[in-house]
């Protein structure tokens, strides 16, 4: 991946790249930071977990580096369709930046390298549960999440949004999926 030009403050510039092994104490650093006392164990766990599973697709995870530091993470998981439709898609969680690099556009670059990376290995679908006003700019939409149903109840069901990527059509009715175990818990829907 390559370097990212964002308005800092600093003349570094950000570098997104595929995370590794060896980053997940730092990406769970940032979690820690980002997240509040009652959501960063469960989400330092998450990352944890995601770094361990084994699934075709893979799990892929992005992160954001300044000056040589982690300051950023994202983390795309596959989802496994129990209809015969043959759209393929991912689901965005967790995101975490660093909170003094907050509203930078470390985000923003994060998201954008991953939608690109997914739609280049032919990704038609991506779904996220999180703050719709956040999601939308980048074009999740709640109609495209109603129409693939969660394995657990969601709590705040309008967090639930989605897009497509590529021209493939959605069903045409919810059909129901399979996360990869680390979101199989209830407690993250």
């Amino acid at each position: 991946m390559t370097p990212v030009n964002l308005p800092m403050t600093r003349s570094d510039m950000i570098s997104i790249r595929l995370a590794q092994g060896i980053d997940l104490a730092s990406i769970q650093t940032v979690i820690e930071a980002a997240f509040a006392a009652e959501e960063n164990e469960l989400i330092s766990h998450l990352s944890a977990d995601l770094f361990k599973e084994t699934t075709h697709p893979p799990v892929k995870s992005l992160v954001a580096e300044l000056g040589g530091k982690l300051i950023g993470y994202v983390c795309y998981s596959p989802i496994f369709l129990k209809s015969t439709s043959d759209v393929s898609g991912y689901i965005l969680s967790p995101l975490a930046v660093s909170p003094e690099y907050q509203n930078q556009g470390v985000g923003s670059a994060l998201i954008n390298s991953g939608m690109d990376m997914l739609t280049k290995d032919g990704v038609g679908i991506l779904l996220v549960y999180g703050d719709p006003n956040y999601y939308q700019k980048f074009g999740f939409k709640e109609e495209i999440g109603r129409l693939f149903v969660p394995p657990y109840p969601l709590k705040y069901p309008v967090g639930w949004t989605g897009m497509t990527l590529d021209a493939r059509t959605t069903p045409d009715t919810p059909s129901k999926f399979e996360s990869v175990s680390a979101l199989s818990n209830p407690a993250l829907w």
